[in-house]
């Protein structure tokens, strides 16, 4: 087992940013000399009013939308998977609709709810930027704010039958990717990825099941970001 000292984890996550940070720069200069269609390309063209993003503005873009569009893929579609194994009518409804090629916005729909069902981002907070009152409870700048975003997704005034899985739930107002101007800059990716990937685990591994019946999960530690450690299955 590998452990860590704190010092070393920070070096190594700097060097890491460094060296991610000038594979960014090679890519975006092919991409400024041969245009493909893919992101990068696009934010090396994006011009507004004549500005376009400065090279470091274009890796942070990048930097920014890889991070935000990751952590929800990644344990939204394990948590997400978790939950419809466990209740497998659900897991079998999105099998049979999965080789249909007009399937993708079922997928999307059902992505909406095992997001709000099982968020993998519960809880965030915020800092209060002036002197206000919220709940009678009073507010001072500087305070910090934890705002559970898990509650808020199984919240009866705003959901009907909070608490129960409903695959084509629609409307579907959950707080997983934030709110307003915090709002998550990767979420149409984030979406976009866990539909994909949800639809093709379907067609490859239709009858994929729990190894154990009823196994209890085992989540990552930390607050912020909730996902699982690991989700033992099997198929065939």
């Amino acid at each position: 087992m590998r452990t860590w000292s704190v010092p070393r984890a920070q070096a190594e996550a700097e060097q890491a940013v460094l060296d991610f940070s000038a594979l960014l720069r090679e890519l975006a200069a092919q991409r400024r000399a041969q245009p493909q269609d893919d992101l990068i390309t696009a934010l090396v063209q994006a011009e507004e009013g004549g500005d376009r993003l400065t090279e470091q503005e274009l890796i942070d873009t990048c930097i920014l939308l890889l991070n935000a569009g990751h952590e929800a893929s990644v344990n939204g579609l394990s948590a997400g998977v978790l939950a419809l194994l466990r209740q497998p009518e659900h897991w079998q409804a999105l099998v049979d609709a999965a080789p249909r090629e007009d399937s993708l916005p079922l997928f999307r729909l059902a992505i909406e709810e095992l997001l709000r069902y099982d968020t993998p981002l519960p809880m965030f907070e915020r800092i209060a930027l002036e002197e206000t009152q919220l709940f009678g409870v009073s507010l001072q700048p500087g305070d910090r704010v934890t705002l559970l975003y898990a509650s808020g997704n199984r919240d009866p005034r705003r959901f009907e039958r909070p608490d129960e899985l409903l695959l084509s739930r629609d409307p579907n107002p959950h707080l997983t990717f934030g709110l307003g101007i915090h709002y998550c800059l990767g979420a149409p990716l984030a979406r976009l990825e866990l539909a994909l990937s949800l639809r093709a685990l379907c067609r490859a591994m239709p009858d994929l099941r729990l190894q154990e019946a009823g196994a209890a999960a085992q989540y990552t530690g930390g607050f912020v970001i909730r996902g699982l450690a690991r989700l033992d299955v099997q198929s065939g």
